[in-house]
């Protein structure tokens, strides 16, 4: 589709599936100024029922550490883990620093932080498998966080994580 820009006069050449799918505006490409499409509502209603769905996010995250059971979520944003006892899961381990992970709900995902010197190891359901070593990673499918060293899923010291929808 081609629209000239109202303010400049410029010619821009607009994909308008993409336009519509964005749900941004669209700017002018010498200007930037914001260009007036006008788009037939049949139009917008047909790409936009066309465009996939968005997977929901999941509002809250379970942690399962033992007896203990821990929610993240919108109202309660943060959980940390480690050895010492301020820690929301305390994880008695030699090889567990004393604040060594936290989880927290960030923009409606869920952000695991290692801050050890032996890293925290994930695993999803799936058995996809990463080490943290003083990085951070996005959450999103259910599995098993282990800090300090790999262990078995079922082993008391794993700590489960599961999504909760609304």
């Amino acid at each position: 589709m081609i629209v000239f820009c109202e303010d400049c006069g410029e010619r821009n050449i607009v994909d308008l599936e993409a336009a519509v799918k964005s749900g941004k505006p669209v700017r002018c490409q010498s200007c930037h100024d914001i260009l007036r499409l006008n788009i037939p509502a049949e139009k917008t209603a047909e790409i936009k029922s066309a465009a996939p769905l968005k997977k929901e996010k999941p509002a809250a995250m379970e942690l399962r550490f033992g007896e203990t059971i821990v929610e993240v979520s919108q109202t309660r944003p943060s959980v940390t883990m480690g050895r010492q006892e301020h820690n929301d899961l305390e994880v008695i381990d030699t090889r567990v620093s004393r604040s060594h992970a936290r989880i927290e709900y960030r923009n409606g995902s869920f952000v695991l932080t290692d801050h050890s010197t032996n890293g925290t190891f994930v695993m999803t359901d799936k058995g996809q498998g990463k080490n943290l070593k003083r990085e951070e990673m996005t959450l999103e499918e259910n599995g098993f966080i282990t800090l300090g060293r790999k262990v078995s899923p079922d082993s008391p010291k794993t700590i489960r994580f599961l999504f909760k929808n609304p």
